[in-house]
């Protein structure tokens, strides 16, 4: 019987820019075409999953993108207004609320808990700080990572926000529950709890770095100039990877890549590793 936890996320290029380092260098030529055919997403997830039978359930938001899962008490999948949210682990206690306290309050009252899972409440957290106008993303960003590091848990999640244009990833500081992440050489984003899920991103899969944070956000043309002024359709930006482990009351800790060269030499992505020094561009609230 498998391990009820096991999910997979796979996004094209025109949804999920993966952070300067991790991608082959066989994909600067890829077509973003190739890498948003949702025939392609339908069948890898299909051939994924297929042994999993009943247990499994596919997911395609569209614009290429897609999540497989095998839904079970330490793995679960919400959705609302455009935001997808998949989660596996387990988490005792969100920022203000103990979950479990809060399931046991309602199974001795007899009423329906205040969530169905634990997808469910990281969904209502995210819905929480970009709800408002005036949150653009490094807003955004700041209070995912002050969610993020108050947690009490073991986790590993996807979200996608396909109205926010944003995709973010993360996994628990202790490293307890696994994820790895790669980028394929069409230029796909690929994130899976086992390294089996990757092997479509050989050389560049790897550990997917405990206790940080993966956000890439597409710009989109916007009416009026705001915080960022006239955002044009189609600016790039590669993702970026952030800790949500303090170095002091002040900074988190930095995250640093490093390069992967194989025996003759060549580059293969990289690794990220949390580091003891803090980000000084990212500065956390005192």
């Amino acid at each position: 019987m498998p391990l009820l936890r096991q999910f997979t996320a796979l996004f094209g290029s025109d949804i999920a820019k993966p952070p300067a380092g991790l991608s082959s260098p066989s994909t600067a030529g890829c077509h973003p075409a190739e890498a948003e055919d949702e025939g392609h997403v339908r069948t890898f997830l299909g051939n994924a999953f297929s042994s999993f039978g009943d247990v499994a359930e596919l997911k395609f938001p569209g614009k290429g993108c897609g999540f497989g899962f095998m839904r079970g008490p330490y793995c679960s999948y919400a959705t609302a207004a455009g935001v997808h949210v998949l989660f596996s682990g387990e988490v005792g206690a969100w920022p203000g609320i103990d979950s479990v306290q809060s399931n046991h309050d309602a199974f001795m009252s007899n009423v329906k808990p205040a969530e169905d899972d634990d997808a469910h409440w990281l969904l209502d957290f995210y819905s929480t700080f970009t709800h408002s106008e005036v949150h653009n993303d490094e807003v955004v960003l700041q209070e995912a990572l002050e969610c993020l590091s108050e947690i009490k848990g073991s986790f590993a999640f996807v979200i996608y926000d396909s109205v926010g244009h944003r995709v973010l990833a993360a996994r628990d500081a202790e490293g307890a529950q696994p994820m790895y992440w790669g980028s394929t050489e069409d230029g796909r984003l690929l994130f899976g709890t086992t390294v089996t899920d990757l092997a479509g991103c050989n050389p560049t899969s790897t550990l997917f770095p405990a206790g940080s944070l993966f956000a890439s956000t597409r710009h989109v043309i916007s009416s009026d100039p705001g915080p960022q002024g006239w955002v044009i359709e189609g600016d790039d930006f590669p993702g970026e990877i952030l800790s949500f482990v303090k170095a002091d009351a002040g900074h988190w800790r930095s995250v640093t890549a490093i390069p992967r060269i194989t025996s003759k030499g060549c580059v293969t992505g990289a690794v990220y590793k949390v580091s003891s020094k803090p980000d000084l561009e990212h500065p956390a609230r005192a």
